[in-house]
């Protein structure tokens, strides 16, 4: 009889173990479904839109019959408007020290766009040996409507006593519109070697119109920009 016992407790025992391994199974397959829930809900982490910003691009400058004239341009990269642009040039001597200041603003530059702006500087005591520039401020606008006369197209005229920018700008809209144009002139390294500033009326003309500008220029430049802002 004890010979017999042995086997049927040991079937008992083994019935026990497994029927408390299949007991406890659940506990495990719901944590791992809350786990899995707990994956698919999770928010994904959104990346902020950067701040609009300008970039100065280059600053430069030539002699002109009454001191200097210095350029400065400005990109702007963001997918606003940058507004009243506010611009400072200072002429610098060797060591670095500024000897003037002057300052200007750009109407607007429009998204992806680039502006320029240019600035007198009298003959002083001492000649500079550079400028250097700086942004000091800015507007931003999401839906500032774009300029209403804009430039095509600009070439160098080569002109050994009276060299000139020919610009070829096109008015958008229905009537006349006044615009201060601001030509920039580059040497092949990239340089601004000097420029120019005329103010036209533009009529509503499907072709455009072509206006010169008098450039004071430092060499016989590679290539000249020309850039437009509506005063009206």
């Amino acid at each position: 009889m004890p010979t017999r016992a042995l086997p049927l407790a040991l079937a008992w025992g083994a019935i026990f173990i497994s029927g408390c391994q299949q007991a406890g199974a659940p506990p495990s397959t719901r944590s791992a479904a809350t786990a899995a829930a707990l994956r698919s809900t999770a928010t994904p982490v959104s990346t902020p839109t950067p701040a609009p910003a300008l970039t100065l691009e280059k600053v430069g400058a030539a002699a002109s019959p009454s001191g200097f004239i210095a350029f400065a341009v400005v990109d702007n990269p963001s997918r606003e408007s940058a507004l009243d642009v506010r611009v400072e040039i200072a002429s610098v001597d060797s060591a670095g020290q500024a000897l003037a200041r002057r300052s200007g603003t750009i109407r607007m530059v429009g998204p992806g766009q680039r502006g320029a702006v240019a600035l007198a500087f009298p003959v002083g005591r001492s000649l500079p040996a550079n400028f250097t520039g700086s942004i000091s401020g800015a507007r931003w606008s999401a839906d500032a409507s774009p300029e209403i006369a804009q430039v095509d197209q600009a070439s160098f005229l080569q002109d050994a006593r009276t060299p000139s920018v020919r610009v070829r700008i096109v008015n958008h809209g229905h009537g006349a519109d006044r615009v201060v144009l601001t030509a920039v002139c580059w040497d092949a390294a990239g340089n601004i070697r000097g420029g120019g500033v005329r103010t036209v009326m533009v009529g509503p003309q499907t072709a455009g119109s072509e206006v010169t500008i008098q450039v004071a220029i430092a060499t016989v430049p590679t290539r000249c920009d020309a850039f437009g802002v509506s005063t009206t």
